[in-house]
């Protein structure tokens, strides 16, 4: 079933965050705040829904002020359209917003936080069928902006549904 009204919307976005709940690299980055987090161990089911769920991977897209260390991300439902040419169908724009303290940027890589969390997000995402929502593609970020503490990049995705 394609997304036939906003009601269902909701629904598949929350698909959309156990995607990337389920992606441990991603958790990682997120969670660890030291220069090496993609060593250190996996959190557990559990602990990813008492650490991570709605504190650093957000489906309601409020952020306040920074209390730690974190980086953060959070999704929105930007908009959607209906196409002229059949109801049934509807383009969706999500956006990830990902929130990186400038002091975690650099990690013992080869990448940068911020990029890494996008890459990630990118793997999680792109090319990826939502139950009944259709296929998601995308991946384009921009610079959302940057401050004395932290640096935001937008990372946005589109899913035409169909039925």
């Amino acid at each position: 079933m394609g997304v036939r009204n906003c009601a269902e919307i909701g629904e598949n976005l929350q698909k959309i965050v156990k995607r990337l709940m389920a992606n441990d690299n991603l958790v990682n980055l997120l969670y660890y705040t030291d220069k090496d987090p993609l060593s250190q161990p996996h959190l557990t089911d559990q602990e990813k829904k008492e650490k991570v769920f709605e504190k650093l991977i957000k489906i309601v897209p409020r952020v306040g002020p920074k209390e730690t260390a974190n980086s953060i991300i959070a999704i929105r439902v930007v908009n959607g359209s209906k196409l002229s040419s059949n109801t049934e169908f509807r383009n969706v724009k999500i956006a990830v917003e990902v929130f990186v303290p400038l002091t975690q940027w650099i990690i013992k890589d080869t990448n940068l936080r911020p990029f890494a969390i996008l890459g990630e997000i990118e793997n999680s995402l792109e090319g990826k069928a939502v139950n009944g929502l259709g296929k998601i593609d995308g991946g384009n970020f921009d610079l959302n902006f940057l401050t004395e503490e932290i640096g935001a990049y937008e990372q946005t995705f589109w899913i035409t549904t169909y039925e």
